[in-house]
């Protein structure tokens, strides 16, 4: 997913995740407050985003964490 809107179409569709060390859960990009980025020195490529480290507010224990971002597969119609 190199394009930056497949990025911003992921994270509006709520399939952005980050994961929460204090609570052992993940937390929906949309729904942390976001604090900081931090780039990863050594990726060069097209996608930075998924290699650089967030930095948020865990709405649910108000802690700051350190995540990556995961991807979730959209969700199985049943």
């Amino acid at each position: 997913m190199s394009n930056p809107g497949e990025f911003l179409q992921a994270c509006a569709a709520g399939r952005v995740w980050l994961y929460c060390d204090a609570c052992g859960e993940p937390k929906n990009f949309n729904s942390v407050r976001q604090i900081d980025t931090i780039g990863n020195p050594i990726y060069w490529g097209p996608d930075p985003w998924w290699h650089d480290t967030r930095v948020f507010e865990c709405p649910d224990c108000k802690t700051e964490q350190r995540s990556l971002i995961e991807l979730r597969a959209e969700k199985e119609e049943k």
